[in-house]
């Protein structure tokens, strides 16, 4: 019984921790059917289409897995890019202890084609 208590707290801090390094605001509550993360594009300026801000996304930690939780938050809000734009990428914390942190906006394209 004990041992099982102490697995499930295990699994709870572990869940908090993973969900710490994640913050989203939700702009656009409009339900959307998921995308594939593999559809995602990144962009770094202003599409010339259409779009519209569905979310704000920002991760922490190492660069590439912050770009993956980009990436896979996007697709399962039903986005179709990330813009970044120049304060995307920052780094929190102390001198001892800086974290890099990665934002980026969730878009939808509001045209009825997708590519840009």
């Amino acid at each position: 019984m004990l041992k099982m208590r102490v697995l499930s707290l295990s699994a709870l801090l572990g869940a908090l921790a993973c969900a710490r390094n994640s913050e989203i605001l939700v702009l656009d509550p409009s339900l959307r059917p998921q995308t594939t993360p593999q559809s995602i594009r990144l962009i770094a300026q202003e599409p010339a289409r259409p779009y519209l801000v569905v979310a704000i996304v920002s991760t922490r930690g190492a660069v590439d897995r912050a770009r993956q939780r980009l990436i896979k938050e996007a697709a399962r809000l039903g986005g179709h890019a990330v813009l970044f734009d120049s304060s995307s990428l920052t780094r929190i914390g102390g001198d001892e202890g800086q974290e890099p942190q990665l934002t980026g906006k969730i878009i939808i394209y509001t045209d009825s084609a997708r590519s840009n």
